[in-house]
């Protein structure tokens, strides 16, 4: 069964983030723009589970404290959480 997942846009400072600028969820389609170029936007999709997972994370921000959110997209790229979408 397929769950909606409500859509999510975060941006962070520089000072929150080093590399990431902005991560926007919508349903299992993601868009991430990095501060080295916030005028490229990459997009991205995944499962709902991580969908879901990435909204929750963006959503909160105890959790957001506790993790670095450019090691988190980074280590779901290494393991294919999040897949590249080639136009």
């Amino acid at each position: 069964m397929t769950v909606a997942i409500s859509p999510v846009h975060r941006q962070f400072t520089k000072e929150q983030s080093s590399a990431i600028h902005s991560i926007t969820v919508d349903n299992t389609d993601i868009i991430i723009t990095y501060h080295s170029n916030v005028d490229k936007a990459y997009a991205f999709t995944c499962s709902e589970s991580y969908a879901q997972f990435l909204s929750d994370l963006l959503t909160n921000d105890q959790m957001l404290k506790d993790v670095s959110i450019g090691s988190t997209i980074a280590d779901a790229r290494k393991t294919e959480e999040l897949v590249t979408v080639t136009v």
